[in-house]
């Protein structure tokens, strides 16, 4: 037992957070089901096939992401907003199907807002934003197609960043990529994240990731959108268009001469167009001068020709 409840029931059917239902309804899936059991095809969801990149920096939080959202290959919209304000100092980028995330912020910060009244109007903290996310998701086994990246400053905590995927898991980490195009962002913020960057790097890495995962995912584009919340609960949102956040490459991509090592070498010997061997068949209108002529130019370049074994019988 655990507080009274069995230990494999850990976690309760509502929320100690929430005074009354979720405001999710799950009817939908149970539809979706006999209409595939019937023959139907089931409505598409718009997805936020996105790009999300949260970095912490000396100094605060910044959160960026693109706008574009995608129903198969329509984009219904190119000024999508996928970050999310939850509290004064704590934000929030989803990516996932577009309506289970903007429900799922709502829910979030109304419990939040609550919250923040219930314990006497203080600061709330980042981490708690993230467990009430976590039990969220935790609760619906993974229905609801939605991951988050939580960031924000707090007095207690500092900067503090969440990873927080759909299916209730979550962690504490320095900078994070999620949606479609996370690979190729994460591959840059590894590359070139540090303990000490300052707010203009922190600001630069975040767009060059966002832009690199756009330009390698069809599902991402349109704009990069920032947040940056800073240690002094100051706040600053800006939309960038692609053109002016195109990444430089540190390097260039030219291949030194000599650098392939030669293993071996053919030669293939090339004969003239006039010189070409011509034989004579039953269309041809050479005489038998012809054929004395190729016949030497090929034993010129051929060497004579080999004998044939007779085959005994």
């Amino acid at each position: 037992m655990f507080n009274g409840i069995p230990t494999m029931m850990k976690y309760a059917a509502r929320s100690p957070y929430q005074c009354g239902p979720s405001g999710f309804s799950f009817d939908n899936c149970l539809r979706n089901e006999r209409l595939v059991e019937n023959g139907i095809s089931v409505p598409n969801r718009i997805s936020t096939g996105t790009t999300i990149v949260g970095v912490t920096y000396d100094g605060g939080v910044i959160i960026g992401a693109d706008s574009r959202a995608t129903n198969g290959n329509i984009i219904p919209s190119k000024n999508s907003s996928k970050i999310y304000q939850l509290q004064s100092n704590i934000f929030a980028g989803g990516a996932g199907v577009a309506q289970d995330t903007a429900a799922l912020m709502d829910v979030t910060r109304a419990q939040l807002e609550l919250h923040r009244m219930n314990t006497g109007f203080r600061t709330m903290p980042v981490c708690c934003a993230n467990q009430l996310v976590r039990q969220l998701l935790f609760r619906f086994n993974g229905n609801m197609k939605s991951n988050v990246i939580i960031g924000g400053v707090d007095p207690d905590y500092g900067s503090q960043l969440f990873c927080t995927r759909f299916d209730g898991t979550t962690n504490s980490v320095q900078f994070t990529s999620l949606g479609s195009g996370n690979m190729p962002a994460m591959a840059v913020l590894d590359s070139r994240w540090t303990a000490d960057l300052d707010e203009e790097s922190a600001r630069d890495l975040v767009c060059d990731a966002v832009t690199v995962g756009v330009d390698n995912d069809l599902n991402s584009g349109s704009k990069v959108c920032l947040c940056i919340i800073r240690s002094d609960f100051s706040v600053h949102r800006e939309e960038l268009d692609l053109a002016k956040s195109t990444p430089v490459r540190g390097f260039p991509l030219v291949m030194k001469p000599g650098c392939t090592a030669i293993l071996s070498t053919i030669e293939h010997r090339v004969v003239p167009w006039g010189e070409a061997p011509v034989r004579d068949g039953p269309g041809s209108n050479r005489g038998g001068g012809g054929e004395k002529e190729n016949r030497r130019r090929e034993h010129e370049n051929h060497g004579p020709p080999k004998s044939k074994k007779r085959r005994m019988e």
